[in-house]
């Protein structure tokens, strides 16, 4: 209120006297000055009041037109609308292997032959096939997953039941078995077609039987039936060994055109860490014969400082054409239910070693690391051959600090020892023949 106005409200206080008439005149300017001051204050705080509700109301109209800005860019994106609508679209299994194999970049070719070996069909609503359009999935893929002509699958199938761990052996087949069962048949059948042909910085593969292995590999071990499996090996240095584990000692990695390969320096290692699977059971490791090569039937995990690796089971089988199955689906990035205990994890500065046993951790250690690893296998199929990228060729040069070329693996299979040898004894025994001839006509002439 103004001075006058504050100095006359005191005056009309009534108890007895005026307080006013107390004070001296100087005081009572001073009275008058603080009650202006007051006022003004008061006025301030009501400005401000207004101008913070006022922010508020901007803050949130700012706020609702970032949201609507926000949904109406969402609704434009196609990408977008398939996100949206994942969580609505329930895809059979079979289905969601289709759109990972075209999320993956996979030819159609390759994913009609996957539909092809898997034999069935798929009651797909409308909803479905319009999610699997937006994904990319073509008119052609689409029409093989609804007519194969087999017994169709229904929408929300029944999931399937858990695959057996890595170790564990698979129960054997309701079928009588044979006198001499195929190795692995239960899982890995012979290939059908002619093997494709070798890239150019890989030795070709020598065509492979059970007969070949056996005899090949009775030397250095012995042959087994295990239920399940039918024939195996297991090689005489894991059973003198219980500490001994494939693709560790004796060997070291290279990178072929086929990715990791394992380049062993055992007589047999051209055969059990190109071909078949392990499995390890309370007396060691154990050999489960199949037909396909690899560089090798790893999976690789890495973990900060160190990578590792672990034989594949006899679970992951390969299929032509298509890649690694596990659990009745294509294995890219699975751990194929491997533990700690099938893992050899060595630090980046000591992967190219040729002893890595040496390089072995504590078990504590290993555990702490292999609970903070992560699978990154690099699987792809080219020319029909299973590609072993690993963690990569660049990012192991970048982490074990070495420039890694591209090198040629050497096949040493016994069958091509035999060979020189034989052509070695059919020199020697030229050589014979023609010193006993020789040695006739110097007789005769002695005569």
């Amino acid at each position: 209120m103004p001075p006058q106005e504050y100095l006359d409200t005191m005056n009309r206080k009534p108890d007895g006297r005026s307080l006013l008439n107390r004070l001296s005149p100087d005081q009572q300017a001073a009275v008058a000055e603080l009650g202006d001051i007051e006022e003004k204050i008061r006025s301030n705080r009501q400005t401000l009041f207004r101008n913070m509700n006022l922010i508020k109301l901007i803050k949130m109209h700012t706020s609702v037109a970032f949201a609507c800005l926000a949904a109406g860019l969402a609704l434009q994106l196609p990408g977008n609308r398939c996100q949206a609508q994942t969580a609505a679209v329930n895809l059979p299994p079979g289905v969601q292997d289709v759109v990972k194999l075209v999320r993956a970049g996979i030819s159609d070719d390759v994913v009609l032959a996957q539909v092809k070996n898997t034999g069935a069909s798929y009651s797909l609503t409308a909803d479905q096939i319009i999610y699997l359009r937006d994904q990319g999935v073509s008119q052609a893929v689409i029409g093989a997953l609804l007519g194969s002509g087999n017994a169709a699958v229904p929408v929300n199938p029944t999931p399937a039941p858990a695959a057996p761990a890595g170790g564990a052996p698979v129960p054997a087949s309701s079928s009588p078995p044979s006198a001499l069962p195929p190795p692995a048949g239960l899982y890995a059948p012979a290939p059908l077609a002619a093997a494709a042909p070798a890239l150019p910085a890989v030795s070709t593969p020598p065509a492979v039987s059970l007969d070949s292995f056996q005899s090949q590999l009775a030397p250095y071990g012995t042959w087994m039936q295990v239920p399940g499996y039918g024939l195996c090996w297991r090689p005489a240095v894991a059973a003198a060994d219980p500490y001994w584990r494939p693709y560790c000692d004796q060997g070291h990695w290279l990178y072929t055109a086929d990715g990791w390969f394992w380049q062993s320096d055992y007589p047999w290692g051209d055969i059990v860490f190109h071909y078949g699977r392990w499995y390890r059971d309370s007396l060691g490791w154990i050999w489960v014969p199949a037909y396909d090569w690899a560089p090798a039937w790893v999976c690789w995990r890495r973990a900060e400082g160190y990578c590792g690796w672990a034989p594949l089971p006899p679970s992951a089988r390969f299929k032509v054409g298509v890649g690694l199955w596990f659990g009745g689906r294509l294995a890219v990035d699975v751990d194929f239910g491997l533990g700690l205990e099938m893992f050899t994890f060595v630090p980046y500065d000591h992967f190219w070693d040729h002893d890595l046993r040496l390089r072995l951790l504590p078990r504590e250690r290993a555990q702490l690391i292999f609970r903070r690893s992560i699978i990154m296998n690099g699987y792809r199929v080219d020319h029909g051959r299973l590609i072993v990228e690993g963690l990569g060729r660049e990012r192991m040069a970048a982490l074990t600090h070495r420039e890694i070329r591209v090198e040629e693996a050497r096949m040493r299979d016994s069958r091509t020892r035999e060979r020189g040898e034989l052509e070695k004894k059919d020199v020697r025994d030229e050589r014979l023949e023609k010193k006993g001839a020789r040695d006739e006509r110097r007789d005769r002439r002695d005569r």
